[in-house]
């Protein structure tokens, strides 16, 4: 797996429950109250990373649940980096999916009423 950076708010949260002593709740780490932390997904989608783990609570309330980091997370928290899995892109033929090209008429000029 390729390392690659984590963008500077899942950073801070890393950040942010490395220097904690105890397991913060979620709404501890909505440190930056926006449309993309207003519904949980950016704690739903660190764990599926391997970023933080639950140590209390479930998905279906992430403000509620307790995290800890995992080693990974650790790792990522202090280096701003960590490995992440590539996701497959699906190549299609393009060649079949194309539109045929039209061919437009030219109008007669300038000079023609």
């Amino acid at each position: 797996m390729p390392l690659l950076p984590v963008n500077h708010f899942t950073w801070q949260c890393l950040r942010t429950v490395k220097r904690s002593k105890k397991p913060l709740t979620g709404r501890a780490l909505r440190l930056v109250p926006s449309r993309r932390t207003k519904d949980g997904t950016f704690l739903t989608e660190m764990v599926e990373l391997g970023l933080l783990t639950r140590a209390a609570g479930t998905a279906a309330a992430p403000f509620d649940a307790t995290y800890l980091l995992t080693e990974q997370g650790e790792y990522a928290a202090e280096y701003g980096e960590c490995e992440m899995p590539v996701k497959p892109r699906a190549v299609e033929p393009v060649a079949a999916e194309r539109p045929k090209k039209t061919k437009k008429v030219k109008s007669a000029g300038r000079g023609s009423k």
